[in-house]
């Protein structure tokens, strides 16, 4: 649902799972057949980053500056050399557990004759570390923050390692499940490796540790901004599910995000950037939850990037639309870290038939 006038309005639809068609749909409905054909890669679209832009997305360069508007957090760094070679060493384990180990008969797979694997667990050199005072300052900073958290490092959190947790989620109780899922993600690798965001030499950056207050976050409730020279261009609902009441209050919450933006957000230093809020209807406020920079490594959510990037005015507000069946009516986001996509992919593309000929219907009875 779009908060624009009528005759600006386009069906706001996506799968928007892994739905880079389903939103190539959805944005042909957006834009005239003289634009579509002029379609480019999304990374044509954007100038480069510059090393300011990725800079002023870490967690704690942005932090200070929005307290007062985000999630009460801790930030631990410098982090102790140990920590952040255990973060990177092969294997998911966790200190103390016994380590699971590559070792060198995985490099010539296929190269013996007799095809045997080794017995001898003595081959394959164990990291002897000690995580004592990282553990310690972890602890420490879980009881300031009320006893529970959800870890994150400079850009990124571990959402898709949330499957390995033992509640399906990223709250943590104690140092040990903060290991599990950073040990479980590939997001805090290239996190760590600086190289989330494209630019020409990696950024150096000191590694750093954050840990967020746990709260009962509602999915339906998380909101991406998109702003472009300084001007809000678009919000998109980030959950993949459709949910009435946020139809239902589409004009009120798109006037509360754009109000926000404008009180706060519109703060933030660089000129183009997204922005993820939560919106707490309890207590009817806004808070923030996260930036990136403007770049097409990011998710547009219910946009393309090319509206997005050539809009002339704001696009409003766009909502997942009912009677659409995505793949995540029925499993979490990144869950197909767990199967391989074989098993999902013939309901996926289902879900992206029954959403374009959806489409293209109501598109017709519009005419």
């Amino acid at each position: 649902m779009s908060t624009l006038p009528e005759s600006q309005q386009h069906e706001p639809c996506s799968d928007a799972y892994a739905a880079e068609d389903a939103r190539a749909a959805i944005s042909a409905l957006a834009v005239s057949d003289e634009q579509a054909d002029d379609a480019v890669d999304d990374a044509e679209l954007f100038a480069p980053l510059t090393e300011a832009e990725v800079q002023n997305c870490v967690f704690s360069t942005w932090y200070p500056q929005f307290a007062k508007v985000t999630f009460k957090s801790e930030v631990i760094r410098p982090l102790d050399r140990q920590f952040t070679d255990y973060l990177v060493a092969d294997g998911v384990f966790v200190p103390g557990e016994r380590k699971m180990e590559y070792h060198d008969e995985l490099e010539s797979f296929g190269s013996s004759s007799d095809g045997e694997w080794s017995d001898n667990e003595e081959e394959g050199e164990a990291v002897q570390l000690d995580l004592e005072p990282t553990s310690a300052e972890i602890t420490r900073r879980i009881a300031k923050l009320g006893g529970s958290v959800f870890p994150r490092m400079a850009w990124s959190a571990p959402t898709d390692a949330a499957w390995a947790s033992t509640t399906g989620t990223l709250k943590c109780t104690e140092a040990a499940d903060i290991y599990w899922l950073l040990k479980s993600s590939d997001k805090i690798i290239h996190d760590l490796a600086a190289d989330r965001y494209p630019l020409p030499a990696p950024v150096r950056t000191e590694p750093e540790l954050v840990l967020r207050q746990w709260a009962n976050l509602h999915p339906s409730m998380v909101f991406r901004g998109f702003v472009r020279d300084h001007k809000l261009i678009g919000v998109s609902q980030v959950d993949v599910q459709h949910h009435a009441f946020l139809h239902e209050s589409s004009s009120e919450i798109y006037q509360q995000l754009t109000d926000f933006f404008n009180a706060h957000v519109a703060k933030f230093p660089s000129a183009s950037f997204c922005f993820d809020a939560y919106i707490a209807r309890s207590v009817n406020r806004v808070l923030v939850m996260d930036f990136e920079p403007w770049s097409h490594v990011v998710d547009s959510c219910l946009f393309e990037w090319s509206e997005l990037v050539n809009a002339q005015e704001p696009l409003g507000l766009r909502l997942f639309p009912e009677g659409v069946n995505p793949i995540g009516h029925f499993t979490a986001k990144y869950s197909t870290n767990r199967f391989p996509v074989e098993m999902t992919a013939d309901a996926y593309h289902g879900s992206i038939a029954t959403l374009i000929e959806k489409m293209q219907t109501e598109s017709k009875s519009q005419d």
